[in-house]
């Protein structure tokens, strides 16, 4: 896979989650078997606001020609997946939510992988 794809899909998988996590981050919670007071939506609106910036840079990463340029956006966007998938599957560990939440740390180390492997390829 290119890294243009890479960049693609993960700036419109980054965008619709950033968005929905933060419009409506009690729903997105219930998804997963997770409940929200004020405080937990807060911290997940700010999370997902960072899946948002996370996006944006994606989407505008995907036109790179620079092959330092790719390899800055490559490792952090894949320290970022990974940081992710490591905090969400602790959680996910001492019975935050419920079985369905694992697709997200999933996803988190498929993308993890896909930036590690545009990273080596840059």
């Amino acid at each position: 896979m290119s890294s243009r794809v890479i960049a693609t899909v993960a700036a419109v998988v980054s965008l619709i989650f950033g968005a929905i996590g933060l419009v409506t981050p009690g729903a997105l919670a219930n998804v997963f078997g997770i409940t929200l007071d004020p405080t937990g939506a807060a911290a997940v609106r700010l999370a997902f606001a960072s899946y948002l910036a996370f996006g944006l840079l994606s989407w505008l990463a995907r036109d790179l020609t620079d092959a330092r340029a790719w390899r800055a956006v490559a490792a952090a966007s894949a320290a970022s997946w990974v940081l992710g998938a490591i905090v969400f599957a602790s959680a996910l560990l001492s019975g935050l939510a419920g079985n369905q939440a694992w697709l997200v740390v999933v996803i988190q180390v498929l993308f993890t992988i896909a930036w590690t492997r545009v990273y080596a390829q840059a």
